[in-house]
Parts: structure tokens; sequence; C-alpha cells
């Protein structure tokens, strides 16, 4: 989210308000702003010439604005080359011209990428653009408002004498914020009705209820608005209902199931008598922490390491296979480290061989990534787990990083999976437990992965599946995040929205994983990452 936006109003007339709004109403990233959102985002919108001929969108180019046509008509090409060698090339029209009260440019609202197309006017255009930061920031801004507001609701929800945000923690609340759902309700629409049995709660977030009773007749017993809630026993127990509850105007609540709550943060009735619950290390990662691998005690120096070849080539620098040639022991306080000091002594080999990341300063500040890299070593710091890519240490000198790193001679399982084409149901549950029981660790740290794809999955000596590359990965202590981030294939429709999101986009992901090994190909495949995101 562009936290430090500033909301700017672009005078226009109502008939133009009324043209960018229908144009882009109806488009993917826009379906989930309320109106208020997309007012703000066409008071947002400029306006921009362009003369018969003009290039508005040069094939190639990186973008960052989303077009609406007031006026003109413009034509759509692609260069495509004739000869394999690309020697010679020709533009030819795709698709319909764009006319007025169409769009285009969407995916630059997402995030900078080469356009796909040349867009050039046809005739004398008057166009209306909005950019990635602007779209971002009002977007951003308004999902932040509306769970912070969906926040304070749920902290003065009263059960008994006792409030929530007495009895539960901030992270519990936004644990309950994120869990809870919308749903709308016509004028007359009876929610819940006396007698029923119901496990639904409801907070309101815009419009009116009537509580009425058998026993007053027709005459409310009171009127519940925008704030206020209805059905909370329902969290302690399947409740009978003790009146009914009708909305007199339209009426948008969100609502919470017991089953979910439970789920979640335990039994209410326990919380609300102080019974804290305690989580237990072998729910909450899969594994005893006896089986989970032993801290290092071996450190490095750059003068220790001899490269032995290179394993991979990233964007910022390489990976390289690398053998210590001298072992340095310290913390020794084991039977195994005693024995090594004698090995040591004796003058017999001690060598081990690792992966070593190395990471350009140069390329990393350029790119304004450093904190991006200091939060991808604190968190690969933090997790110890057989099937997570172990971290040793950090170097570094004058020009490089260097991350140590346990090393996988495997082989990426994207590389069998293309051999096999697709894997059958016991491989598919085989690796997939694997992973489930490595977001299990993570999550239960509140770090969110976000790049989950055949890709980050290397297999150790033994084939068993390891995740790598914490680039994308992030800490979320409370609330949500909002960065843009991930494959294509693999995003959760909250990130595609820009919605704000935790770990949990991590089990969209993990469900997108396991239909491509079983099926060979992602579920929403298209060329278009547009299309990707509309399926």
């Amino acid at each position: 989210m562009e936290k430090d936006y500033v909301k700017k109003v672009i005078p226009k007339s109502d008939e133009i308000k009324k043209i960018i709004y229908n144009a882009i109403k109806s488009n993917t990233l826009f379906r989930a702003c309320s109106e208020d959102e997309l007012d703000d985002i066409v008071d947002a919108f400029e306006s921009e010439n362009f003369a018969n001929g003009a290039i508005v969108i040069q094939q190639g180019d990186e973008g960052d604005h989303f077009y609406v046509v007031e006026s003109g008509i413009l034509d759509v090409t692609v260069k495509m080359n004739n000869n394999v060698d690309g020697s010679k090339s020709e533009e030819v029209h795709v698709g319909v011209p764009y006319l007025p009260g169409t769009a285009f440019g969407e995916l630059a609202l997402m995030y900078g990428s080469p356009r796909a197309a040349t867009i050039r006017a046809k005739e004398d255009c008057k166009l209306w653009k909005i950019d990635r930061k602007a779209f971002r920031g009002i977007t951003g801004q308004h999902k932040l408002k509306q769970t912070e507001r969906h926040f304070d609701f749920l902290r003065n929800v009263k059960i008994g004498d006792k409030v929530l945000g007495d009895v539960l923690s901030d992270s519990d609340i936004h644990a309950m914020a994120l869990a809870s759902q919308k749903d709308t309700f016509k004028r007359g629409h009876v929610i819940v009705r006396e007698g029923e049995r119901g496990d639904i709660f409801y907070l309101i977030e815009s419009g009116s209820v009537d509580v009425l009773k058998k026993e007053t007749g027709d005459k409310p017993v009171k009127t519940l608005t925008t704030g206020q809630f209805f059905g909370e026993r329902a969290l302690l127990s399947e409740d009978v209902r003790q009146a009914t509850c009708v909305a007199t105007s339209e009426v948008q609540c969100l609502y919470l199931m017991r089953e979910d709550f439970n789920i979640m943060l335990g039994d209410l009735q326990d919380l609300l008598d102080g019974n804290t619950r305690q989580d237990d290390d072998e729910s909450l990662t899969g594994l005893k922490n006896t089986e989970k691998q032993p801290e290092v005690v071996d450190k490095y120096e750059l003068s220790d390491l001899k490269v032995l070849g290179v394993l991979g080539v990233g964007a910022f620098g390489k990976v390289k296979l690398v053998k210590a040639e001298k072992k340095l022991i310290s913390d020794v306080n084991s039977k195994d480290a005693d024995e090594k000091k004698e090995e040591n002594s004796s003058g017999k080999s001690m060598s081990k061989t690792y992966a070593l990341k190395v990471l350009s300063k140069s390329s990393i500040v350029d790119s304004g990534l450093q904190d991006h890299v200091l939060t991808e070593k604190a968190i690969m710091e933090e997790v110890r787990h057989p099937f997570i890519l172990q971290f040793y240490q950090a170097i570094q000198d004058d020009k490089y990083i260097y991350f140590l790193m346990e090393v996988l001679l495997g082989g990426e399982l994207f590389k069998y999976l293309r051999a096999e084409t697709q894997f059958s149901e016991s491989w598919t549950r085989f690796y997939g437990a694997s992973v489930l029981l490595a977001f299990s660790e993570l999550h239960s740290k509140k770090i969110a992965y976000r790049d989950l794809k055949p890709e980050n999955l290397v297999l150790d000596s033994k084939g068993y599946v390891k995740l790598v590359d914490f680039g994308l990965a992030k800490k979320v202590d409370t609330g949500k995040t909002w960065t843009l981030c991930g494959t294509p294939d693999y995003l959760a429709p909250e990130i595609i929205l820009n919605e704000g999101h935790d770990w949990a986009v991590d089990y969209w992901s993990f469900g997108v994983l396991l239909y491509e090994l079983a099926a060979g190909v992602p579920p929403f495949y298209a060329e278009d990452p547009m299309e990707i995101y509309e399926r």
C-alpha cells in the first residue's frame, strides 16, 4: 500500500465522472471497491490529449497508467517477428479498436511489466488516466480504514459483563476481523428468527435492524444501527434465538460462525473465565521439538570456503557450491562436538559442503531492497524445520553479502513435474504434506511465505522436499499487510484486489500447488496475466 499517498481531486464534469465510473465498475481490479472508493478513484483520474497517430502505449515499455477513453478511436497492434532471428518484423492489428467509454492498461495498476501491445491514436483523442500509486494508495487506505473499523467494532462487543477487548488480545481480535465474512440483507429480510437455533454472530456495518419479540407484537423492542451487534451468545453455544431481527433498510453485516471462532481462538466461555489457551508445539509444527534440526555452532570466514562450482544464477548474484576447508567449533556442549575437537586436533579432514548465496550490495542498493534483504535474513535465522532450507550464517565484504545455507542437490520439484507431466495422487499428497508442515511452522511464528510454486521446492539427497527462497516472506504480527507480490498463477484474490492479506494467502497458493502437481497445469492458467486474475 502507498502509505504516503495524499488524495487528490481533479475537477471534471458529472458526465465525465459517469463515463469513467461505468468504464471501471465492471473491471476485475475494481470489483471489490466500495462506492466511496470508486468515487475517490474517479476523482483521481487526470486528462491527457493525444493527436492523431500519437502512441499512447508502446509494446515492450513498462507503464504505470490505466486509461479510459473519453473521445476518439485507438488502434491496438502487436509487433510480430517474421524470421526466427527477429531480423524482420511487422505490426499486426489485434482485437478491436478502443472507442469512447472503453478502458485499457489495467495490469499497470498492479505492477510494472512490459506492455503487451502498442496502442496508437487513430484520430485526435482525449483520455483520462490514473497511475498505480494513486490506485493502490486509495484502495489500500480504504481497506485499512475498514479493517480498523471492524477491529474497533469487535473490541467493544459485550458478552455478559465483559467486552471482547478485555478478554482477547489485539492479535486475536484482528484474527476475528479477518475471519468475519460479509452479507447484505434487503429491507424486510428476517435475519434471525425467535426460537430458532443459531450459531452465527452478526455485527452491523451499515443500515438498521429492528429487534422484535413475540410478547410485544409488531412493536420493536429496539432498533440497532451501524457498529451494533446481535446474536453474540451464538459464540458461546448453539443459541436459541431470544428475538427476531429484521432489516429495516438495506443492511450490510459482518458475520462470524462459532465453529470458526473456536478453531481460531478456542472456547469463548473459557476465555471469559480467564482460562488462556496453551498452544502445543507439536500441533503447530507437526513435529516434536526433539525432531527439529539442531542449532548450528560452526562459524566460518570467507577464507574458510572453497568454491567448487555454480549451482544457479539469480537477479542479484549467484548461488555457489562451496566446501568448508576449516571448521571452527564454539559453544561445544555435546559428545559429538567433543569428538569433532579430537578429530580436528588429530589433523583429520573435517570438510563439509554448503550452498553460498552471493548478493551484490550495489544491485541491492540500486533496487532499494536493503530492508527486503535484511527481512529475508531475519526470517531464515528464526526458522528451523526439516522441510525448510536451513540457513547457517551471513558473511559480508565490501562488495557482497553472503548467505551460507544447506546444500540441496536433489533438484527443483518443477523439473520433475515437467518430466513426468503430472504426478500421481500419492506423490502429490507426499509433497503437499511436506509443504503443509513447513507452513505450519512458519505460520506459528506469524510469517507469511507468499511465494509458493514448484520452482521454490527443492529436493534433498533423500528425496524429501524443502521450501526455499524467503525473498517475499514477511512477519505479520497483527492485522494485514498490503504488498503485491507473488507469481500470477498463485496470487490469492485478496492480493489481486489490494484488500490486505495475512498468511492465509499461503493456503490459497497451497491449493493451486496441489492442483498443478496432480493436473500438470495451474487451475487458472492463461497466457494473459489479467485473464488469470479474472478467472
